[in-house]
């Protein structure tokens, strides 16, 4: 798949690959654990008249898009079931992107998040 994620000591990295990372005009997104709010898997639709640097064609959104008055970083094909992190102080206010497993990965982040508060 185009999106992996690698869970480190710190942080959370999602890789983008392909054609993704070059419609996202990224490679990767850096999220500290201790920036996450709070993770979700949900139905993520974004206006593809959004102001954004990146792709937005059909249900394809990729890149950041300016949501109210903060940037989030969207990487999807379909805005069903992507995983949604909330951020503070971080450069995007969200991160949202689609994933094989989202419910899986929801847990392991969940679980990641469970062990840094302990």
């Amino acid at each position: 798949m185009s999106r992996t994620i690698e869970f480190t000591k710190d942080m959370l990295i999602l890789h983008l690959a392909g054609i993704v990372s070059a419609a996202a005009l990224k490679r990767r997104v850096e999220i500290p654990y201790s920036k996450i709010s709070r993770v979700s898997v949900e139905d993520y639709k974004v206006s593809m008249f959004q102001i954004r640097v990146g792709t937005s064609i059909g249900d394809i959104r990729e890149g950041r898009f300016l949501i109210g008055n903060r940037w989030c970083f969207i990487s999807y094909e379909n805005h069903n079931d992507v995983v949604s992190l909330e951020l503070d102080d971080h450069e995007f206010a969200k991160v949202i992107f689609q994933i094989e497993n989202p419910l899986e990965i929801r847990d392991q982040i969940q679980e990641q998040l469970n062990q840094i508060a302990n």
